[in-house]
């Protein structure tokens, strides 16, 4: 994953806690980040963490449209 300056860092904040992991607990980065990847490797999209736009799979890579972000 490249690095980003998060304009808005409440965004990635908010959809990980709308997200819940096994006991009701909140969804840490690395959950979000590999459910994202698992996502994109599987159906060659997923939405994006940083600014939630689309992200879609470029060979080893997911890259996404509105940001620029990558997952690797």
């Amino acid at each position: 994953m490249t690095a980003a300056l998060l304009e808005a860092p409440t965004t990635l904040f908010a959809s990980a806690g709308r997200t819940r992991a096994a006991g009701g607990r909140r969804t840490t980065l690395e959950e979000l980040l590999e459910d994202r990847w698992r996502n994109a490797r599987a159906e060659g999209a997923t939405e994006c963490p940083v600014c939630e736009a689309t992200r879609r799979l470029e060979g080893d890579q997911a890259r996404c449209g509105g940001c620029g972000t990558t997952l690797s």
